[in-house]
């Protein structure tokens, strides 16, 4: 992509984000009433385009990583209403761009989605296993986060050897994986320069999920440089879609909760009933 098209594409994509007011749900939330998933659901996404236009604005990065960290602790919140709902791998975006440490911890310690075993919401652990579905994808980039090594090359040699029309979408990241599973840098850097390619990153920028990010960013190669770099592979990504400054592990000193709703919760707070037990438990 040549410079000039990517900053028009920063400007389709300050245009489409925008600011996302959620002052009637901060509101209700404040008082305890209204759908309390349905306010936590539009505070994320302000939090999120906040977090963004700080950056693609502003170029503050200090008030990009405060609004990142809200998003994640406020899709944290989202997750204490149903442990159990689906999590691939982007949804871990905000929490390492945060670099909020404790944070991290905890999307570190959320497995229960990969687990589950229930008719009504489907077998997920059965899922993780299957190299054909999207959710083997997602499980991988929670071993990266922990540093699971040798079960997450394990996995991309499994993926890796078979026929390339299983999985084909995600080939790429595995090749990631493998890469840094086995501290290859180099490897590493080829393949996020693969995924930021123009002929890659015009298919893997876009979709649903990629509303916000879809003109600004390459997600997925994003989150794989953060995970690489908090594990001391300090990698190089040739393309404007993985923000360089976004790359090193710098907390800010001080993090603050904007509103009293948020204020009042305890991320390392158990999950309640029946989930209890799959609640992440904080370091030592």
């Amino acid at each position: 992509m040549t410079t000039s098209s990517y900053e028009k594409s920063i400007e389709r994509g300050v245009k489409h984000v925008g600011q996302r007011p959620a002052d009637r749900a901060i509101e209700l939330l404040n008082i305890g009433k209204g759908s309390r998933e349905g306010c936590l659901s539009s505070v994320l996404m302000h939090a999120e385009a906040r977090s963004l236009m700080a950056w693609f604005e502003r170029k503050d990065l200090d008030e990009h990583k405060q609004w990142a960290y809200v998003a994640a602790k406020i899709q944290r919140m989202i997750l204490q209403l149903e442990p159990w709902r689906w999590f691939p791998a982007y949804k871990l975006l905000y929490a390492l761009l945060s670099d909020h440490e404790n944070v991290l911890h905890w999307y570190e310690g959320h497995r229960v989605a990969f687990f589950i075993h229930d008719d009504e919401r489907g077998d997920e652990s059965l899922n993780k296993e299957n190299p054909a579905t999207v959710t083997f994808h997602s499980y991988q980039a929670l071993l990266a986060l922990r540093g699971e090594w040798e079960e997450l090359g394990q996995r991309c040699e499994l993926i890796l050897g078979l026929p390339k029309a299983v999985g084909q979408d995600f080939l790429v990241d595995h090749r990631f994986y493998l890469a840094l599973a086995n501290g290859d840098r180099r490897g590493m850097e080829a393949a996020l320069n693969c995924l930021t390619s123009p002929e890659v990153a015009k298919i893997r920028n876009y979709g649903a999920a990629f509303g916000f990010t879809e003109s600004l960013l390459a997600t997925h190669a994003t989150l794989y440089a953060k995970i690489a770099w908090r594990h001391g592979f300090e990698i190089e990504v040739e393309s404007p879609w993985v923000p360089r400054e976004w790359l090193p592990i710098k907390p800010l000193q001080d993090y603050k909760d904007p509103w009293p709703f948020m204020q009042s919760f305890d991320i390392w707070q158990p999950f309640e009933g029946e989930w209890a037990t799959w609640s992440p438990a904080q370091k030592p």
